[in-house]
């Protein structure tokens, strides 16, 4: 990326160091968007210029919510800078993702104002100086005369910018609180992203699906996230680390080096005001992605989370078993294979000759078994008959 091109970031929003770190480490995998946790830079270009219409009648009546959250003529602006950053793609691509980064801008700006976040008269004039010397540096470069649209930089942001800085300040600021609510949480922006699109759908879904029907935005991209269950390990402060597939009492009663391989699908949630938990709760959490940070050598797992609900552990079933000789001859010539990770608990769990198995159902009636240091098991439906009988499982 040469240095036009950087400006063109800068223009478009907040490139911070902390924003460029959190892409880079944190959101490996995709949440909800065809991006990892849409953390990318050319996301956080639409992002941050998108919602430019919306300040205009903020700037006109503070006090008041307007009936309009966006607007033609800011989309227009932002479908030309997606098509600067991302030549060639079809019109619905560049139609979308200028929506999406609108709603994202907008949502964080309302949810900073529900929560008393305000900006001054000099925050505002910082950074319209900061955007009129961003853009005098692509203004130099031909290949963005496009986005001009014939207009000098200060009269470019007079007219289309100048709306967008109470936008840009109070994004800034929401994110300095949530800096400050997080300071362990490396992905403390997205943390308030996320918050924000979830009191945006509160409030205002009707104002934008209107507008997505009047200008046949189709959004085909998925923010449900994924559901998972496990146990809640540990509780640091405001952050709580979640291991998927483990039940409660595994803490207790697993061995160091079992739950050490169990720990390799653990993550480090964000504690959310609405969904408190506490260290050995068993629960459902939905995960909007995760990803890594290395610290001083020390790798940390994050996560992102939407929404969370407490379960009764009651999934696993601990069988104590009076034949465990008949159940280990059953087993003894069938050869263990490596094992694929489970991402729910087992239906059942017994020891045999003193050794924790794990027992899954499958699909046709097959069964699955997992042998802590020997590996996995797939039995067909008619073994697993035979091994349900020996056990003494009643089938419902």
């Amino acid at each position: 990326m040469n240095e036009i091109q950087k400006e063109l970031l800068k223009v478009a929003g907040d490139m911070t160091a902390s924003k460029e770190r959190v892409k880079k480490h944190v959101l490996q995998q995709s949440i909800n968007r065809r991006k990892p946790f849409r953390f990318t830079l050319l996301t956080v270009v639409l992002t941050l210029c998108v919602v430019g219409f919306m300040m205009v009648q903020l700037l006109t009546n503070e006090t008041e919510q307007t009936s309009s959250l966006f607007h033609e003529r800011q989309l227009e602006h932002f479908e030309r800078l997606n098509q600067l950053m991302w030549p060639g793609k079809e019109q619905e691509f560049y139609k979308e993702e200028a929506y999406l980064s609108y709603e994202k801008l907008v949502a964080a700006y309302y949810f900073a104002k529900s929560v008393g976040i305000d900006y001054s008269k000099a925050e505002l004039e910082a950074e319209r100086k900061k955007q009129v010397e961003q853009l005098e540096m692509l203004y130099q470069a031909s290949e963005y005369e496009a986005l001009f649209q014939g207009l000098a930089p200060k009269q470019y942001v007079e007219t289309y910018l100048e709306p967008l800085l109470p936008m840009y300040t109070t994004r800034t600021k929401l994110y300095a609180l949530y800096k400050e609510k997080y300071p362990t949480f490396y992905a403390y922006q997205e943390v308030a992203n996320i918050e924000a699109k979830r009191y945006f759908q509160a409030h205002y879904t009707e104002q934008a699906t209107a507008f997505q029907k009047e200008h046949n935005i189709v959004i085909r991209t998925s923010s449900h996230g994924s559901s998972m269950v496990g146990t809640v390990a540990e509780v640091e402060s405001n952050v709580f680390l979640f291991i998927e597939g483990v039940i409660p009492e595994d803490l207790d009663h697993m061995a160091e080096e079992q739950l050490a391989a169990k720990y390799e699908q653990a993550n480090w949630y964000p504690v959310l005001d609405d969904f408190p938990v506490e260290q050995g709760d068993y629960i459902t959490l939905t995960s909007m992605g995760t990803g890594s940070i290395e610290e001083n050598g020390i790798v940390r797992k994050y996560g992102l989370l939407s929404k969370l609900e407490k379960l009764e552990p009651t999934s696993t079933k601990m069988l104590e078993l009076e034949n465990d000789k008949e159940v280990a001859q059953f087993l003894q010539d069938i050869p263990w294979q490596p094992a694929a990770y489970m991402k729910r608990p087992p239906e059942y769990s017994f020891e045999v000759e003193g050794v924790r198995i794990e027992m899954w159902k499958g699909y046709g009636g097959s069964i699955y078994l997992q042998k802590a240091g020997s590996g996995e098991i797939h039995l067909s439906a008619n073994r697993a008959k035979e091994l349900i009988a020996i056990l003494g499982i009643e089938e419902s």
